[in-house]
């Protein structure tokens, strides 16, 4: 578990590489957050977000009845939106591991710091927009998964 989290069995690494309309994307990440708790089982326990220059890096702790995989938790990020590119290197790692390879305890990482030709270009910030969407996801998330069923 990273140190950017304190509750949940898992760890669900989200990079998102443009700014989005934020009331629009809380919905949107809800709408999938709900779609994965009802359908998979998925409990999201926390939520932290930072804002990058290109967009956000979520950090979510989450629980499940079933075991997870790694290979089920790329596909979870992917299913959350996060950064398709990210997420066929996680795939090409994670499928390494399932051939036999070692898997690298860092495998699944967002970088707090970028650095391009040696210069910083990217620095994790919890902005105010970080705070709406953290604090905005949760809550309709917490009130919608109050009400769901759990089934496969």
């Amino acid at each position: 578990m990273s140190k950017k989290l304190k509750t949940g069995k898992y760890e669900i690494l989200v990079d998102i590489d443009f700014k989005p309309d934020v009331h629009k994307f809380c919905n949107d990440l809800v709408e999938k957050m709900t779609f994965l708790h009802r359908y998979m089982g998925i409990v999201f326990t926390e939520l932290k977000v930072y804002e990058t220059a290109k967009g956000y890096h979520l950090y979510f702790g989450a629980d499940s009845a079933e075991e997870l995989t790694p290979m089920d938790i790329v596909f979870i990020q992917l299913a959350l939106g996060s950064d398709y590119k990210r997420e066929v290197f996680n795939w090409r790692r994670v499928r390494g591991w399932l051939e036999g390879d070692e898997l690298s305890p860092g495998w699944n990482t967002l970088f707090m710091v970028k650095y391009r030709g040696g210069k910083v270009v990217s620095i994790e910030q919890k902005t105010f927009n970080a705070k709406v969407v953290e604090e905005t996801v949760m809550h309709i998330y917490r009130k919608r998964a109050e009400k769901i069923k759990c089934g496969r």
